[in-house]
């Protein structure tokens, strides 16, 4: 986990830390979401937040107390970072639900009774909102949505030209394809009475990013500091790939996700309680994040607790597994 003292996770002497960077052509990119916004206020403490990070999902348990003698209600957002298709050639996402506006399956609880948030969603190009635009050529506003591409195909030539002068769409002599920024906000309206806890719960599948790992990738400057590499996690992944080499699968598969803690800070005060617990799937995963007093608590699992907790950064988490054979 990335504080402001960063330490390489060394939760066992064998585990073993890697990182890496992917060919450009099969590589994915993760998109960092994070906890829930709240309009900067002097009212509401964040007494606790347990956060749970995997490939597979994302859960952030919150208590809440308002800590004046009256009823406060804010606007709490859940915000997405942007779907970004200005620059095609970049924008390879594998979303967990492309064809539903709630593309991360999000899911929020308050006080254990599920709640059904807004969703607002903008489909920016060049700056402007042009979701209007967009829709009115039978497009979806998510750019990288696996009915779109065809969708865009099927536009007259006059509709294409249209979007690409509003900057929607890019036309080149390789085809058409999308070019604006999908912006997407959950967002309900929470009353949190004077003196109690409210506890909120929410969770949702990250967009992960996903590559291939090689010696080469050892030497990515971006990836020593984003994850903490150091010696140990540099000898570990020598060993593993030299194990491998000379097969017909000479690497190892990375899973990257990013999580915004920053968020946090707009609360009244620091988080009185902080947990995170980083799960690497299964026993055979190897994985590297910068963090402080690691501890390994089960076969999958390593855990990270701080007390009056100001996040100054954010987490970016490498999970890295040895190549699977097909079946016979």
């Amino acid at each position: 986990m990335r504080f402001a003292d960063r330490v390489l996770l060394a939760a066992s002497a064998s585990l073993a830390l890697f990182a890496s960077t992917a060919l450009a052509n099969d590589s994915t990119a993760a998109l960092g979401a994070g906890g829930l916004n709240l309009v900067r206020n002097e009212e509401i403490d964040l007494l606790s937040e347990d956060l749970y990070v995997s490939e597979k999902e994302i859960r952030v348990t919150y208590h809440f107390q308002n800590h004046t003698d009256e009823p406060v209600t804010y606007l709490v957002a859940f915000p997405l970072p942007a779907v970004d298709t200005t620059v095609p050639e970049a924008a390879e996402f594998v979303l967990p639900d492309p064809e539903n506006d709630n593309f991360v399956d999000f899911e929020v609880k308050v006080d254990g009774k599920p709640v059904t948030p807004k969703i607002q969603q903008r489909a920016i190009a060049i700056g402007v909102d042009q979701s209007d635009a967009i829709r009115s050529k039978g497009l979806s506003l998510n750019p990288v949505g696996e009915e779109n591409y065809a969708r865009i195909e099927k536009l007259s030539q006059a509709d294409k030209e249209e979007l690409a002068r509003l900057g929607a769409l890019i036309m080149d002599a390789n085809g058409t394809y999308a070019a604006w920024k999908l912006e997407t906000a959950f967002y309900w309206e929470q009353t949190f009475p004077p003196g109690k806890d409210v506890l909120v719960e929410h969770a949702y599948r990250p967009v992960i990013g996903s590559g291939f790992f090689s010696k080469e990738s050892l030497d990515i400057e971006d990836y020593k500091t984003k994850y903490c590499m150091d010696s140990g996690f540099r000898a570990a992944a020598v060993k593993g790939l030299d194990a491998i080499a000379g097969t017909d699968m000479t690497y190892y598969t990375e899973k990257r996700i990013s999580y915004i803690l920053t968020t946090a800070m707009n609360w009244a005060s620091s988080i009185k309680k902080f947990r995170m617990v980083i799960d690497k799937g299964t026993p055979e995963s190897v994985l590297s994040f910068c963090g402080t007093d690691v501890k390994k608590i089960g076969p999958t699992q390593f855990e990270v607790t701080e007390t009056d907790f100001y996040p100054q950064t954010d987490l970016d988490v490498l999970i890295i597994s040895p190549p699977v054979k097909d079946a016979e």
